[in-house]
Order: C-alpha cells, then sequence, then structure tokens
C-alpha cells in the first residue's frame, strides 16, 4: 500500500512539475528575443523589428503630412481619414491598455507596440511615456498613425532570418526616409512631385504581415495572427491578399469570398473599380483601391467624432462587413429519448481570415438563442447578456481564444500571455456546429426558435476597467438572425412556411 501510494505522490509531483514548466515555458531564440534587448545597428528599436533603409537616421521632415497627399490622391485621403490606420495612435482603448502594458513591464514594451501604433513617433523619437506622470507626449505627425507616408515608404520587410520565428511580424519593416521615394503597387506611375517606384511587395499580404502578426517577445506565443490565419486559407491558396478585400468596398469583398477570385477578374456592376490614381494620372488602372482598411471594428472611429460623417461612415462599413462574414444554419429534431436538439451551423463565409481575428482573447463572437413554445414557456435560453452587458462565458458558445499567463492565471493582456489555452475561432470556408438540448414543457405543438450570431469588438467590463467613467458603451453587432417555427406533422417536426405578410414584416423591422 506505501509503495503504491508513494508511486502516485510521485505521479503528482511529476504533473505539478510538468504544469510549471508548461506554463513557464520560452520558446523562442533569447539572444535575438526578449524585453531587454539593447539596441544595435541592424535592430534599433528593439523589442520590434522595424527599421529604416541603410540605418538612415529619421527626422520628422522625412514624412509628409497626409493633407499633402491629399492634393493629388482625394480619394485616398477621404478613405484613410477615420480609419483605423489614422485612428492607430489615438484609440482611447488602446491607450489605456498600453499604459496598463508599460506599468507592468516597466515600459519594456514601449516600442513594440508604438512601432506599429506610431511609426513616425517611434522612427524619429518623438513618441514617448513618462512613468511618473503615466502620461505619452507625441509628435504632430506622429500622432497620426499609419499614415500614406508610412506604407507608401516601406521600402521591404527584413529577412526572415532577422525575425524571432522566422515569419513576419512585430513591426518587421523597412522604412526609406532617405530618398522620399514612394513605393507602391504601380509599375508605371509618375507624380511631378515625388519620385515613384513600383514595389511587389505592396501587392502581396506580407506588406500587412508586419503589423498584423505579433509574436510575444519573450515565449513567441502567437498575440495576433491574422496572417498566419490568411496563409493557410483558401484565400492565399487562390492568389487573394489582404488588400483585395480591405482596401476594396464590401460589394467587392463579397464577390470575392464568393467566387475566391481577385477583383480585377470580374466586373462589378455596383461599383466601379477602376480609374485614375490621382488627380493628375493619364491612365486609368484597373483597380484604384480605397485606402478605408475597414475590418469589424465599429465603434472607435465613430465616438471619436460622433459628428464626423467620414468617420460614422467608416463604422457604418463596419458593421456592413461583419453581417457578409458568415451564415447560419438552423435544424430542429426529437431524439429518441424525447428530449428536442437544435443544431446551430456558423460558416465563415466571408472573410480570408479566422472569425474573430486579432486580439481574440479580447474580441467575442457568440450564440445568442432563445426557444419557446406556444404555450409561452421558455424552453432554453443562452448568449443573453445581462443588465452590465457581461456574458456567462460557461453557459454560451463563444468563438474567440483563451489565454494564461507564466502562474497559468486566465489573461486577456497581450504582455502577460505565456500560451493560448482554448481557441474556437472559425478559420475561412470553416464551420462550427452547436448542439442545444431542451424539453417541450406542457408537450406544445408549436416550438419558436429565435437564434443570433453577435460580435463585439471587447467587453463592457474591460473597458470600463480601463476608461472609467469616460467608457463608452460597447455595441454589440448582430451579424446574422434566423427565426423559425416548427409544429409537428406525420410524426416529424417541420419547419412552418411564412405567409408573405409575416415576410414582408420580417424583413421591415430587420
Amino acid at each position: 500500500m506505501k509503495k503504491i501510494g508513494s508511486i502516485l505522490l510521485s505521479v503528482v509531483f511529476a504533473f505539478v512539475a510538468f504544469n510549471t514548466l508548461y506554463a513557464a515555458s520560452v520558446g523562442i531564440n533569447n539572444d535575438i528575443a526578449g524585453l531587454d534587448i539593447k539596441p544595435t545597428l541592424e535592430r534599433p528599436f528593439p523589442p520590434s523589428l522595424i527599421r529604416t533603409k541603410n540605418n538612415h537616421k529619421a527626422t520628422l521632415d522625412s514624412f509628409e503630412n497626409p493633407e499633402t497627399c491629399a492634393g493629388c490622391h482625394p480619394k485616398q485621403y477621404e478613405g484613410w481619414r477615420g480609419s483605423m490606420h489614422s485612428n492607430s495612435w489615438n484609440d482611447p482603448i488602446f491607450q489605456a491598455e498600453f499604459k496598463k502594458g508599460l506599468n507592468a513591464t516597466d515600459g519594456k514594451i514601449f516600442n513594440l507596440c508604438a512601432s506599429c501604433h506610431s511609426p513616425i513617433g517611434v522612427l524619429t523619437g518623438t513618441v514617448s511615456w513618462d512613468k511618473k506622470t503615466n502620461e505619452f507626449s507625441v509628435s504632430e505627425k506622429g500622432a497620426r498613425g499609419v499614415t500614406c507616408d508610412v506604407c507608401h515608404s516601406i521600402a521591404g520587410s527584413i529577412p526572415l532570418n532577422d525575425t524571432i520565428t522566422s515569419e513576419h511580424g512585430n513591426g518587421s519593416h523597412i522604412i526609406d526616409t532617405e530618398t522620399h521615394i514612394k513605393y507602391g503597387p504601380l509599375k508605371n506611375s509618375n507624380s511631378p512631385y515625388h519620385e515613384t517606384q513600383y514595389s511587389e511587395l505592396h501587392t502581396k499580404a506580407n506588406l500587412c504581415a508586419n503589423c498584423h502578426n505579433i509574436i510575444h517577445p519573450v515565449n513567441g506565443t502567437p498575440i495576433e495572427r491574422t496572417y498566419d490565419e490568411w496563409r493557410v486559407s483558401p484565400y492565399a491558396q487562390n492568389g487573394i491578399v489582404c488588400q483585395d478585400c480591405h482596401m476594396n468596398s464590401v460589394e467587392v469583398a463579397i464577390q470575392i469570398a464568393k467566387t475566391l477570385k481577385r477583383p480585377e477578374t470580374f466586373i462589378n456592376k455596383k461599383v466601379r473599380l477602376s480609374g485614375k490614381a490621382s488627380t493628375l494620372g493619364t491612365e486609368d488602372r484597373s483597380v484604384v483601391h480605397s485606402h478605408e482598411f475597414v475590418g469589424g471594428n465599429a465603434i472607435i472611429s465613430a465616438i471619436m467624432s460622433p459628428k464626423n460623417l467620414r468617420k460614422r461612415q467608416h463604422a457604418d462599413i463596419a458593421r456592413k462587413r461583419l453581417q457578409n462574414a458568415t451564415e447560419l444554419t438552423v435544424d430542429l429534431k426529437q431524439r429518441n429519448d424525447g428530449l428536442f436538439e437544435l443544431g446551430v451551423d456558423v460558416f465563415n463565409v466571408g472573410a480570408g481570415h479566422n472569425l474573430p481575428t486579432s486580439l481574440t482573447q479580447v474580441r467575442h463572437i457568440w450564440i445568442e438563442a432563445t426557444i419557446t413554445n406556444s404555450n409561452g414557456d421558455l424552453l432554453l435560453e443562452t448568449g443573453k447578456l445581462d443588465n452590465h452587458h457581461d456574458l456567462d462565458e460557461d453557459k454560451t458558445v463563444i468563438f474567440k481564444s483563451w489565454a494564461v499567463d507564466a502562474k497559468g492565471n486566465d489573461t486577456h493582456d497581450p504582455w502577460a500571455i505565456n500560451h493560448i489555452v482554448r481557441d474556437t475561432t472559425i478559420p475561412p470556408k470553416g464551420h462550427s456546429k452547436h448542439d442545444f438540448v431542451f424539453n417541450n414543457k406542457s408537450n406544445a405543438k408549436q416550438i419558436n426558435v429565435d437564434v443570433k450570431l453577435n460580435y463585439r469588438s471587447a467587453t463592457q467590463h474591460m473597458t470600463d476597467a480601463l476608461l472609467g467613467e469616460d467608457a463608452p458603451t460597447i455595441p454589440t453587432i448582430n451579424m446574422e438572425h434566423v427565426s423559425k417555427a416548427y409544429v409537428q406533422k406525420n410524426g416529424r417536426w417541420v419547419e412552418v412556411e411564412q405567409s408573405y405578410k409575416s415576410l414582408e414584416s420580417d424583413i421591415e423591422s430587420n
């Protein structure tokens, strides 16, 4: 008996030791990774990988104001103005979370985050954080976020051998601050104001990967992996890149998702893709990109300038993209044991990356379902927000990821994440099926089913904790909504066909 007890005790100790080691794991080369890496000529802004071409010393004069670019590119400027790229630094939720991270790491993550949110500020040394006051200082150009000049001065990406995980990410841009050449996807462009140069990188998803793939600099955990999600998707296999969907209209993106063809391969009757790239252009281009860069964020642009029509339009576009990203199928059946089973299948039909993507520890997509019978009995309810706009995650089907810190505690803070313990996000062209079991009280003759797929970019609890009394109410965006009624017919439960008048009413209410 003592021997058995000793063996069991050894197993327990081994299990605890394994979990402790796993929770505190580090998975990348410590010579080039970590928060204490000293600046070098090749890596002047660690832990970020951003650098200038030829190690040129950048100044604020190295970059134009976006309004200068608007002189010849008004369409592109109007698209950018109000986008998340233009708000990447001033986003109040980002700034509050950033300050929290800087305090937690003694400022060591500053360049990692700021190099993508204020690349001009980092490259020119005109953005900083004061530990004593917990306030930021930033130049006017640095506060403009990801501007025209930031993207169109990218001359390349650093070699993958120089990255911490042999993959693009963590701000791995090489910015030309020396020549004022503007790099872009057009092979024969000319400008009377600046030099131009064709850049193959600007036609590829690799361009976006440098800021939309974020790897933890200590343990290698993927904090944001939008690029990696795309890289293994049917979109990548068919040559469809980020720019095709996020730099064109929603209508174009819908057609791309349906056909898995690039935008220039089809004619869109509603939206004119072709045109001139500038007011001085002499040649029609097959695709003139919109530069709206809209994804799923329908709140930041709108709350920062609620009276600004352009910024409200960005929020509306985000909602429209979300509402065309998924499809729901609902099926009801009665089991042999007399209980009922509602099958809900969620399909990612319109996004070239997982749903949700980016900071999936924070962003939520979830199923809200309400089932009643003809007697008015509530048979099942799940996914309802409470009075504090919170969800009971243990009783709700949620599509997101769950992360823990080095001690195994739950966390959504990017700098604290040690590894991902669960991920229910839905890959491109993938789906996720879930069954809800319930009892038909009183054996009613009709069962009514109402199912919604909802999205929010952050939890209300997290937003309130960051911003206090100034916290906005995080909107719940309904991505899909299916309502059905079932009756028993010939021993089977079948869907009731809606009348034309009922259908008209539903269309009106939606």
